[in-house]
């Protein structure tokens, strides 16, 4: 079974998006292949970016599937949202939801190609201390006030999931990779760990930090002290949380998997 959104505005793509549970697999080109697939896929309508969400453990696909929206959804939500509201992000055209006895197998986000470097590509060929580097981190920290002002909080906020987009006065950006955002204006300390997963020169990231804070009415030195501990418990977090899914979850995981996987007897 299948359950699909398309965008009004792209109505026919409709068939396209639609193929994809048959043709992604052997169509278009990869352009990040983890746990999720990424390609970039040309046809006569154009260019598309199409993630497909098939890295999914078992009881996220329960949960998926019963409790909450795919990340597909999700991510079309998200970015109607940031269009609405004047935050660039690649168009939203569809997405596909792929059921089988009614658990969800695998999931696809269609959006519109915006062929800019990510922010990581552009610190790459930018040496430390360039004014347009320079100029990209004031860019950069008016776009995050702009953001949390708004309300918006990218739980994946990272280097990889901003495109730089230059501009008359400077940059632009765009958000990706929108599945795991919340609309919330948090508090101070809690808007600070935006910036944990910002890899970046650690003299850049506190100059970052130091500007929103400044911005914010707070000060500096503190804010920075604040994120280190906050971070730091942060890490923590995740490796208990690792650990305990290595030896609970994990283990479940693979046994259901095996069952699922066995042939019956002859």
């Amino acid at each position: 079974m299948i359950k699909y959104a398309v965008n009004s505005s792209f109505i026919n793509l409709k068939d396209f998006s639609l193929s994809l549970p048959d043709t992604f697999n052997h169509i278009g080109k990869v352009i990040q292949d983890h746990r999720n697939v990424i390609k970039k896929i040309t046809n006569e309508h154009g260019s598309f970016v199409v993630k497909d969400y098939k890295g999914m453990y078992f009881f996220n696909r329960l949960g998926y599937s019963l409790f909450s929206l795919s990340k597909a959804q999700k991510s079309y939500r998200n970015s109607e949202f940031l269009n609405k509201h004047g935050i660039k992000t690649p168009q939203h055209i569809a997405w596909i939801d792929c059921y089988n006895y009614g658990l969800l197998q695998r999931s696809f986000f269609v959006s519109a190609l915006q062929p800019f470097e990510t922010f990581k590509q552009f610190l790459a060929r930018t040496p430390i201390g360039h004014p347009q580097r320079n100029l990209l981190y004031d860019n950069f920290l008016a776009f995050i006030i702009k953001l949390h002002t708004i309300g918006i909080y990218h739980d994946d906020f990272s280097i990889t999931n901003v495109l730089v987009i230059p501009s008359e006065n400077g940059f632009e950006f765009s958000l990706v990779d929108l599945n795991r955002m919340s609309y919330r204006k948090s508090p101070f300390r809690k808007s600070l760990q935006n910036f944990n997963k910002l890899e970046i020169p650690t003299e850049e990231l506190y100059k970052l930090i130091s500007g929103y804070a400044k911005n914010q009415g707070q000060s500096a030195e503190e804010a920075i002290k604040m994120f280190l501990a906050d971070s730091a418990k942060a890490q923590a977090f995740r490796r208990n949380r690792r650990a305990l899914r290595r030896y609970t979850l994990t283990p479940l995981e693979n046994l259901v998997r095996k069952l699922r996987n066995k042939e019956p007897k002859k």
